[in-house]
This record gives C-alpha cells, sequence and structure tokens, in this order.
C-alpha cells in the first residue's frame, strides 16, 4: 500500500563505525597542508581526500586562516551530494567568525553506508590538513542531511559541539523526549513542508531540557540564506561562550546582545507583535546564562499576553493542522489510485467493455489530485504572503518532494511501473519541475514504454532540462536512441547550448 510520508534516509543504525574527532599534533598536520597550498578567502569546489581519492569536499578557509592556532569547523552534508551550496551559504559566517566550512561532495540521501563513509573520510582529511579545534566540532545538514548531521551528533560520542538542522527534524528513531547532548539550532522556511514537524519538536525539546532555537526565514525548503547562517553561527558562537569552550568575550556577547535587541525593539515599535514575541523568545533562550534577561523577559511576557500574539498562535496551530489535513486526503487519494491501478492490472482476462468501463468508473481518485493539486498550486502561486498561501505551498512541494524520492528509490530498484507511477504523480502535481519528467522517461523506458519515455524526455527539454551528458550516458534510453522523436529531441537540446 502507497503512502505518504516524508522519507527519513537516516535512522539509528549504522553498519561502520565513525570517525572520532580527535587532536593531531601540530607536525602532522603542518606536513599535510604542506602537501597542497589551498587558497583562503574563496570556495574550493572539490578537494580530494589523501587517503581516498573517490571522497572530496567543498571547502571554504577564512581569509586569515593560519596554522598557528585552532580553528572552528562546520562539516556540512547535502542530500544531493552538493557540497559547494553550503559553502556558498556559509561563506560568509565562515569569514566573519573565523570557521573552517567543509561539505561533502559525497553524502547524499539514500542508503546510510555512503554518508557514514563520507563523514569518515572528510574527518580525517581535515584532522590531516587543518589546525581544527576539536572541541568546536560543528555538523549542519540541509533535508535529509539534518537529520544525518543529527545521527552523526548523537553518534560521534561527544565529539559534535552544535548542529544546525536545516528543513528537517530528528531521525527516525531519535526520541525528542531525550535531552541532547549538543546545541542545536533549527533553520525554516516558513513554506517550508516540514514546517509543521519542525514546530511541533519545540514543546519535546524544551521539556527534555536540550538546548534549541528555531531560527526562521521567508522561503522554502532550502539551505538557510547567508543572513540567517550569520545568526545561525553566532548563536553557537554564544553557546561556546557559555559552555566555556571559548573565552568569556563580554564584548562580543554584548555586542550579539545589543544587535539583537535593537531588531526585537523595531519590531515591537512597528507593532509586529508576533514578530517581537518571537525576537524576544529568542533573546531569552539565547543570552539566559550570558546577560541580565529582566527587561527581555517583561517584554515578552506583556507581548505573549497580547491578543494579537494569541491570535497568531492560535493562527500557527490551525495551519499545521490544515496542512495535516491535505496531506491525509492525499494519501487517502493515492492509495485509491494505487487500488484502481492494482485491480486494473489483474483483470485482464475481462473483454475490453467491461474493463474500459471499471477503469472509467474508477478513475476519480487520480482525477481528485488533479484537481486538488491544481488548486493548491494557484493558491500557491499567488504574489501576497497569507495563510493559505503558506499551507498550499507546504503541501505541494511537500507531495512533491515525497513522490519524487518514492520514484527515484523505485527507480534505483529497476522496480520501473513503480517509478512510472510516482514520477507521474510528481510530474502532475508541479508540472514545471523538470526532474521529474526526465525521471519517468527513464522509468518507462525501463519498462520498455518508448513512445511514453519520448513523450517524458520531450516534456523535459520543453520545460528546461539541459543536460545533454545525463541522457546520453543513460543506458536506459538505448531503447530509443535510433527514434527519429529522440534525434529531434536532441538536435533541439543542442541547439540551445
Amino acid at each position: 500500500m502507497i503512502v505518504l510520508t516524508l522519507i527519513c534516509f537516516f535512522c539509528l543504525s549504522a553498519t561502520s563505525v565513525l570517525q572520532p574527532i580527535v587532536a593531531h599534533s601540530p607536525a602532522l598536520q603542518q606536513s599535510a597542508a604542506a602537501q597542497i597550498d589551498l587558497p583562503k578567502g574563496t570556495i574550493i569546489e572539490r578537494v580530494n581526500c589523501v587517503d581516498d581519492a573517490t571522497q572530496s569536499y567543498a571547502l571554504y578557509l577564512p581569509s586569515n586562516y593560519t596554522q598557528e592556532r585552532k580553528w572552528p569547523v562546520l562539516f556540512a552534508f547535502d542530500p544531493g551530494a552538493r557540497g559547494t551550496l553550503p559553502a556558498e551559504r556559509y561563506r560568509d559566517a565562515a569569514e566573519k567568525f573565523g570557521w573552517i566550512v567543509i561539505g561533502s561532495n559525497n553524502s547524499r540521501n539514500g542508503s546510510m553506508q555512503p554518508s557514514i563513509d563520507a563523514w569518515n573520510a572528510i574527518v580525517k582529511d581535515a584532522q590531516r590538513r587543518f589546525r581544527i579545534d576539536e572541541q568546536r566540532v560543528y555538523v549542519t545538514g540541509f533535508s535529509g542531511g539534518a537529520r544525518l548531521a543529527i545521527y552523526l551528533a548523537t553518534q560521534c560520542q561527544g565529539c559534535v559541539a552544535g548542529v544546525i538542522a536545516s528543513g528537517a527534524g530528528l531521525p527516525v528513531g531519535l526520541n525528542a523526549a531525550t535531552r541532547l547532548p549538543f546545541s542545536i539550532l533549527f533553520t525554516l522556511g516558513i513554506d517550508d513542508f516540514n514546517f509543521a514537524e519542525i514546530r511541533e519538536l519545540d514543546p519535546a525539546l524544551n521539556k527534555a531540557g536540550t538546548i534549541h532555537l528555531v531560527a526562521e526565514f521567508a522561503g522554502r525548503h532550502d539551505w538557510p540564506p547567508p543572513e540567517v547562517a550569520i545568526e545561525a553561527i553566532e548563536w553557537m558562537e554564544l553557546q561556546a561562550v557559555k559552555d566555556k569552550l571559548r573565552p568569556n568575550d563580554q564584548k562580543f556577547v554584548e555586542s550579539a546582545w545589543q544587535a539583537r535587541w535593537a531588531r526585537a525593539t523595531s519590531l515591537s515599535e512597528a507593532k509586529k507583535s508576533y514578530e517581537a514575541f518571537q525576537a524576544y523568545s529568542a533573546i531569552v533562550a539565547t543570552f539566559n546564562g550570558l546577560h541580565d534577561l529582566t527587561l527581555a523577559q517583561a517584554e515578552l511576557a506583556k507581548l505573549q499576553a497580547s491578543p494579537e500574539v494569541k491570535n497568531a498562535l492560535r493562527e500557527e496551530q490551525r495551519q499545521i493542522s490544515r496542512q495535516r489535513e491535505f496531506e491525509a486526503r492525499v494519501r487517502s487519494l493515492v492509495a485509491a489510485s494505487r487500488r484502481v491501478s492494482l485491480r486494473g492490472d489483474s483483470e485482464n482476462s475481462l473483454d475490453n467493455t467491461r474493463r474500459e468501463q471499471n477503469v472509467s468508473e474508477e478513475m476519480a481518485p487520480d482525477a481528485q489530485l488533479k484537481s486538488l493539486f491544481s488548486d493548491l498550486r494557484k493558491q500557491s502561486a499567488k504574489p501576497e504572503d497569507t495563510s493559505e498561501r503558506r499551507i498550499a505551498r507546504r503541501v505541494v512541494n511537500g507531495a512533491y518532494i515525497n513522490f519524487y524520492e518514492q520514484g527515484t528509490s523505485e527507480l534505483s530498484q529497476k522496480h520501473f511501473d513503480a517509478a512510472a507511477r510516482w514520477f507521474a504523480l510528481a510530474s502532475d502535481i508541479n508540472p514545471e519541475r523538470v526532474g521529474a519528467f526526465f525521471y519517468l522517461a527513464c522509468a518507462y523506458a525501463g519498462k520498455g514504454d518508448k513512445k511514453k519515455s519520448l513523450r517524458a524526455l520531450k516534456a523535459a527539454v520543453d520545460h528546461g532540462f539541459a543536460d545533454i551528458a545525463a541522457i546520453e550516458n543513460n543506458s536506459l534510453f538505448d531503447s530509443i536512441r535510433d527514434d527519429a522523436q529522440y534525434r529531434a529531441i536532441m538536435q533541439s537540446l543542442q541547439s540551445k547550448h
């Protein structure tokens, strides 16, 4: 039975031991660093690991990096093995606060083992090349990579000081009621389909005593924008002061306090009560133990009692409930659609007339899905940020990602019929995203349906798919390469380059 659940690729099980973070001798690090002169103050897209050239990472070294002292390091994991992306988002923060950023080019959503291998490789290589402060090791990830980052921190036996988890919550098997032994900051777009999941974690994490904060931004399911990345790194620096992992720099603490206080005050003066409430809440959570909170707590209490904030909190819960209702409806319709498909496949012995009548009568779930997502897409495309637009974007994007990932999972196992169904659903939900059309073409080619494969491939190219090599190097398309329509598609694609 098909169900609509966001796939969690990283559960609490592993097949190999994680590389620990240990202090290496300066002599060994200087020798390793001397092997390659790595530029500073710029992103290097690919650094091959010394002991395993199949493993690589994107790297950012602060412009003032030297081997004379130890530096905090941020290991980053993207769900699509795009190490450069987190390096770009965290570059300004790394330069401002003096952090090394290392983004794996191998870890991706899927099997756990390759991600553990990637962690082991980049940790070992970083320890050889750079002067890392073994008490200031941080991990970040986006989506499935966020769950991976939390998993790594829990399994690394106290070697991670903090996690920045973007666009996803805890990995399956990890109970929020158990106190996490590291600080965690969630970054979250207000239109992210995992908005409800992360917001619903908050009470349990508070009760468990896990040090955490949620930083929202205007956006969808994505890595945080650079300005939020700066805030995230600054928050980790403040936690490091609190945990005595860095010197008690009161000038730094006061500067951070003043900046956040000014922002909260500005929101309050602008009568943006809920945004001010969130800002003061973050101040109290962040500076507890670092600064006198009397004024902040007074402002927070006043706002919390206001009708505006009470209404906003109720509205947020309504949005979450409405999102869950839509998701339940989608699950029901997908399951019903699947039952129709399976029943149709088992009726080959019926005469054509009866078969057509049954299929016609029972195709309602697919029609309802298309109608539902057509309405939601229209709502999500509206220019004004409203509650209904947020709900629509969360539901549409969540369903698309779920169907897409279900399809890639089935395709990797050569279950071409199942893969085609998932990618067809994904392309119906969001016809502007080209990936689903490309993989739909792969699935149809794999199952031997040349006509549908060519139709889907053309749709992918018409919608902007431009990776010629991905088509030419995919053996699934061997069966259609001699077709005149395939040649026309490729000529059209090549003419655009």
